[in-house]
């Protein structure tokens, strides 16, 4: 059974990993989380921080202890900053094993303190670090956490460029910390998204950071792209986990009477899906234009039984570094529920991932439909 004992100056704590993992080496923190925490402690010495910002905070470490650090205080305040829907159920869902109150509004205005998580990307961190910086005063403690293998100079320079003067700590248990202090005198120009072509009807894929496949179409998706089933009438379709909406646009784009939902657990992608399918659709007017839906939401959760003809997806298999196939497994069993009977699930991933075995256990059926040296097409049916 994985460890679930998070033991850290703030207190002891009960942490799960959301979504569950069947991997039991995996627990919901890193020594990241602790070396962050360790610091907190140490400066709380010189007083209580009233107002905290955690940023990409995976499973909900930082903000649990955090939480219980000030839950004495009533005006205590425990903000949460993330481009992850899934990181804020894995939140709640720990504040309240541990019966801490939920977190306070996305009010992250004035904090005396914040607490960063290194994202996977640079792309992103530099996003965050924008928009957070127009909401610190000179006082905020700001302090940021990775593992050493996270941490460059280039990372450091970012901090730099766009906060303030910053300095790195020692290493402890392959982890690092980054202080950072505001310098009112910079002016940093925040990052765009970045735009490329689908090689549909002049379709341009808008990408906001941290979305995957930054500047060119992934090889996954040109195969998927390549092998799309066509659609007639007017059938319900899903782009599920749409990053920047290429598949559904393409559906899109090959029939106007489709009704396309975007799904995906990311902010920024369904931003990203939304401003691709309206760029794409532009010249139409409103009674020209397919429908089309964007939704921020974990996998199909919320979206009714028996609902959609079809559902494409390229499905991740990392959850931040770590190689993993949960999140894969519940798309597919969510789509057997949102499927109605013959409805189609396409789905495009690397070969070693096995997709095939995995839809034939969730569906009963799969078939392959295009391969590659590198990806594989597969199809299920309801």
């Amino acid at each position: 059974m994985a460890e679930t004992q998070f033991s850290v100056p703030q207190g002891d704590f009960d942490l799960i990993r959301y979504p569950p993992t069947r991997d039991q080496n995996l627990r919901a923190w890193d020594a990241a989380d602790e070396l962050l925490l360790a610091h907190v402690a140490d400066v709380m010495t010189e007083g209580p921080f009233r107002s905290v910002v955690t940023v990409n905070d995976g499973f909900g470490a930082l903000s649990v202890a955090v939480r219980a650090a000030g839950k004495a205080d009533p005006q205590n305040k425990v903000s949460f900053v993330s481009d992850s829907h899934v990181a804020s159920i894995a939140i709640r869902q720990n504040l309240d094993r541990n019966g801490l109150a939920p977190l306070d509004a996305d009010d992250v205005c004035d904090p005396d303190l914040v607490l960063i998580k290194i994202p996977k990307t640079l792309g992103l961190l530099e996003f965050q670090l924008s928009e957070l910086r127009a909401s610190l005063r000179p006082t905020t403690v700001v302090v940021a956490g990775g593992m050493t293998r996270d941490i460059h100079a280039s990372t450091i320079d970012l901090f730099e460029r766009i906060i303030g003067p910053s300095r790195t700590s020692h290493a402890k248990k392959k982890a690092r910390l980054i202080f950072s202090e505001l310098d009112p005198e910079l002016s940093p120009v925040a990052p765009q998204p970045t735009v490329f072509s689908l090689g549909l009807q002049d379709v341009q894929l808008v990408n906001y950071p941290g979305i995957f496949s930054a500047k060119r179409l992934d090889n996954g998706t040109r195969l998927l792209l390549e092998n799309l089933p066509l659609t007639s009438g007017s059938p319900d379709v899903i782009d599920l986990g749409c990053g920047n909406g290429a598949l559904g646009v393409a559906i899109a784009l090959a029939n106007p009477n489709a009704h396309v939902t975007f799904v995906d657990e990311s902010h920024l992608a369904a931003r990203s899906a939304e401003e691709t399918f309206n760029g794409a659709f532009s010249a139409l007017d409103g009674a020209g234009a397919p429908r089309a839906k964007f939704r921020v939401g974990d996998c199909l959760d919320g979206l009714h039984g028996d609902s959609a003809d079809l559902i494409v997806c390229n499905p991740p298999f990392h959850q931040g570094r770590v190689q993993i196939d949960d999140v894969a497994w519940k798309m597919f069993t969510g789509a057997k529920r949102v499927l109605r009977p013959g409805g189609e699930l396409f789905v495009v991933g690397n070969r070693h991932l096995e997709y095939f075995d995995k839809l034939q256990r969730a569906f009963g059926n799969s078939q392959i439909m295009a391969s590659n040296s590198g990806f594989v097409v597969v199809r299920a049916v309801a």
